[in-house]
């Protein structure tokens, strides 16, 4: 990776780029393979984990690991009592003190925290909060805030004096806005960037595109758009370089079959046999190419699966009626969202949009009984259940078992007739196959498979209605397209959240 260059990792889910970044931080083995960061250049990653242990506020989490601009207000202090303490050489010692405290910003730092934070959807109030009471999605936002602050992420210096960032899908719990605040927060960064996302309006801003796939990179100038381009033509003309290498090996088999045998043409048919394994291992890489499909398809990688859902249990045709309707956190005397006057029936999909804060999570989970009503009341028809997800799930699940064995234990406790080969399925078709489902603990997974492991959980429930905040997060778009197959075919009720614009269009909501 070059100094300042902003390098996108794509490829489908569980291929392996969550395990990249991890190489790179040093957490993962590398299987031999040594990773070096020039000197002077500062890292900083974006975890995979929410900040829910947090009990500090949001501005005090997100500038946290300013240790840079604590430093040098520490050194500051320390010289200024020397000097008043008259200690030999204090003035010197302060001015060298001042100045670094200038070049890392120290008087405008909580000017730079505020408008991260601003940026990526904090209102003053939520600055002031505390990081438990925030939902998991908004307490991955303190993450990223965190990362963009840190020494890494808040260095003046470009090139390779620059910082070294590396963001595992940082984009996942952005609504537009702040998704485009963090597009132009990119552009602007004078260090180095290597992001690891699905987000085609994030990756737009790429210098370079490397893909995973199969268990190797490909490498592609340009931005998310140049690389479709070009892969497709790097494709194509795999499909034509295969179709020349079948007629070869064709050629060189007939040769050693007919004439392996004999004695007087021993030594050529061994060559050519020499020759066909060369030709053979060319064959393999090649289709491996060629592979059709989404993103990342091929060898190793996420294939399409079908997601079948379970139908609906027998109940009313009205599933939900909310009859004026208010919501918000009466602990804290906040109404968000008020005389909401809705009927959902079987077959619905209504699709809920409106700004950072305006209570769209707060309306799904008040409906689905999550939160009480701040006023009005929420009616369920005869026999309906309610499924509710969040991304706050992936928080709830145990750490020492594997993804299969949990799916299942959750599946069975509604339907005893879950078999194992359902249960794969579903995982597979989210992404999560091979040692993800079955030889890794759920702690061991990254953030982005645990909410796949929960979403797979999640949808072999048989319930009448889906609310379905921000599902989508996490997953490619092999994942996305399965999940939207698997509704689209479903009988009951969707009621969804989402800023991923292609699940917004594959639903079709008849209500907005």
């Amino acid at each position: 990776v070059e100094p300042g260059e902003i390098c996108g990792v794509v490829g489908a889910n569980g291929c392996g780029k969550t395990t990249l970044v991890r190489a790179l931080l040093g957490e993962r083995d590398a299987n031999g393979v040594g990773f070096g960061v020039a000197m002077g250049v500062t890292v900083g990653a974006l975890e995979q984990t929410a900040t829910s242990g947090s009990k500090l506020m949001v501005f005090e989490e997100a500038t946290s690991r300013m240790t840079h601009v604590r430093d040098a207000e520490a050194a500051v202090e320390r010289a200024t009592r020397a000097l008043a303490a008259d200690e030999a050489g204090a003035a010197a010692r302060l001015a060298d003190a001042r100045e670094r405290y200038d070049a890392v910003g120290g008087a405008t730092a909580e000017k730079r925290a505020s408008s991260v934070l601003k940026g990526l959807g904090f209102s003053e109030a939520v600055m002031r909060a505390r990081c438990d009471t925030l939902s998991g999605g908004w307490q991955m936002r303190v993450a990223l805030a965190r990362t963009l602050l840190s020494p890494a992420g808040d260095s003046r210096e470009a090139g390779v004096k620059g910082g070294l960032l590396l963001l595992d899908e940082p984009s996942n719990h952005l609504d537009g806005d702040a998704r485009a605040w963090l597009v132009n927060w990119i552009k602007s960064y004078a260090g180095t960037v290597v992001l690891v996302s699905h987000d085609e309006e994030l990756l737009a801003c790429v210098d370079r595109i490397v893909e995973v796939r199969g268990g190797k990179l490909g490498n592609f100038k340009g931005d998310y758009a140049r690389f479709l381009k070009e892969r497709e033509a790097r494709r194509a003309q795999a499909l034509s370089s295969l179709e020349k290498e079948g007629q070869k090996a064709a050629k060189l088999n007939e040769f050693i079959t007919k004439f392996g045998a004999k004695a007087t043409k021993a030594s050529a048919a061994k060559s050519k046999a020499k020759a066909l394994d060369k030709v053979q291992e060319k064959i393999e890489d090649l289709t491996e190419l060629a592979g059709e499909g989404d993103l990342g398809e091929g060898p190793g990688d996420a294939k399409k699966v079908v997601l079948r859902l379970p139908n609906p249990p027998q109940g009313a045709r009205e599933i939900l009626i909310a009859k004026d309707l208010a919501v918000g956190y009466a602990a804290v005397g906040s109404t968000l969202v008020t005389d909401v006057n809705v009927t959902v029936t079987k077959g619905d999909r209504l699709l809920v949009i409106g700004p950072n804060g305006a209570g769209k999570s707060t309306f799904l989970k008040t409906i689905g009984g999550e939160l009480p009503e701040m006023s009005g009341t929420v009616e369920r028809g005869e026999g309906c259940v309610v499924g509710y997800f969040s991304q706050d799930l992936a928080q709830q699940l145990p750490a020492e078992v594997d993804a299969l064995t949990h799916v299942l234990d959750v599946a069975r406790k509604v339907d005893k007739s879950i078999t194992m080969e359902r249960a794969r399925g579903v995982l597979g078709a989210l992404g999560i196959t091979g040692s993800a489902a079955v030889d890794r603990t759920i702690g061991s997974l990254s953030g982005g498979e645990k909410a796949r492991v929960a979403l797979a959980a999640f949808v072999l429930k048989p319930v009448n209605v889906l609310l379905l905040d921000e599902a989508s997060n996490h997953l490619d778009g092999t994942a996305i397209e399965a999940l939207c197959d698997g509704l689209r075919g479903w009988e009951g009720a969707v009621i969804a959240i989402t800023h991923n614009p292609a699940f917004a269009a594959a639903l079709n909501p008849t209500i907005v």
